[in-house]
């Protein structure tokens, strides 16, 4: 019994550390709000749609699990409790999609 119970310690706390890892390795996505302000320059279409591809979510999983099992977050954190939200939900992605469209439709 001890044995399973240093076998799942060891390998939760070795998940949790690559995790963490991963998270802070991803670039920083830009808040909703600029998200949604973001302001389309046709002369930067190359440029400008790299960069909205490069801001996707990387790990959706991982914003999936912060949102679902921290909901205390929400009151701790309120911000990245919303970012986490989005990301898992797909909604910050699907505003990104919106830009693209925009650029390729316009420029």
């Amino acid at each position: 019994m001890k044995l399973l119970n240093v076998a799942t310690s060891i390998a939760f706390g070795t998940s949790v550390i690559i995790a963490t890892s991963l998270q802070a390795s991803e670039r920083e996505p830009l808040d909703w709000q600029d998200l949604d302000h973001f302001q389309i320059d046709c002369s930067l279409k190359k440029e400008q749609t790299e960069y909205l591809n490069s801001m996707r979510t990387k790990n959706v999983t991982w914003a999936r699990l912060q949102w679902k099992f921290m909901p205390w977050q929400s009151v701790t954190d309120g911000e990245g409790y919303e970012k986490n939200k989005k990301q898992a939900t797909g909604a910050y992605d699907w505003l990104i999609n919106q830009h693209l469209h925009t650029i390729a439709s316009q420029c």
